[in-house]
């Protein structure tokens, strides 16, 4: 991908990678990408003792059977569920887990670009605005900071600051 940059927009980037995941890498390269997982680990970390020792043996039994990490693309958060898509994928015969394993990781590598195209525009509009001389630096004394979570002060500074205007690109 880097050799195909720059590219013109995410969806361009996404494209060019969608073909290059599913039409000109070799399988090996996927059960290379695979095997760097941890998903199911992190998962366990957030789920309930039976939960957590259920996908514990589930991992190893899918890790036998397959050969390469369980591969999912929901939120790792939701321990109950990764559990429940593990035991129907366990089912599964190799070639039907391979692409479905595949198209999962290209969901993460969608999110990922998807990060990365974010940090990429703020980059550069940050760039752009500091070699135009238009950024203003942040002048804000430690004393003009709040400490208090007054709810009462919040509200009166919200309420008078809300009565002016500012532009924060006019340079002193």
């Amino acid at each position: 991908m880097v050799q195909a940059s720059p590219f013109s927009s995410l969806e361009h980037a996404t494209s060019f990678a969608r073909d290059l995941w599913f039409n000109k890498s070799p399988i090996q390269s996927w059960l290379d990408v695979f095997s760097a997982h941890l998903h199911i680990d992190q998962a366990a970390k957030f789920a309930p003792g039976p939960i957590m020792l259920e996908l514990e043996q589930f991992k190893r039994k899918y890790h036998r059977k397959f050969g390469f990490v369980f591969i999912t693309s929901t939120d790792k958060k939701l321990s109950h569920q990764i559990l429940e898509e593990v035991k129907t994928r366990y089912e599964n015969p190799l070639s039907v887990e391979i692409d479905i394993t595949s198209r999962e990781e290209f969901i993460l590598i969608e999110r990922k670009l998807a990060r990365l195209w974010d940090r990429l525009i703020q980059e550069n509009v940050q760039e752009t605005l500091e070699e135009s001389g238009e950024v203003v630096q942040d002048s804000m004394e430690e004393d003009d900071v709040v400490n208090d979570d007054s709810s009462e002060e919040v509200v009166s500074t919200v309420n008078n600051t809300s009565k002016l205007t500012f532009d924060l690109n006019i340079l002193p």
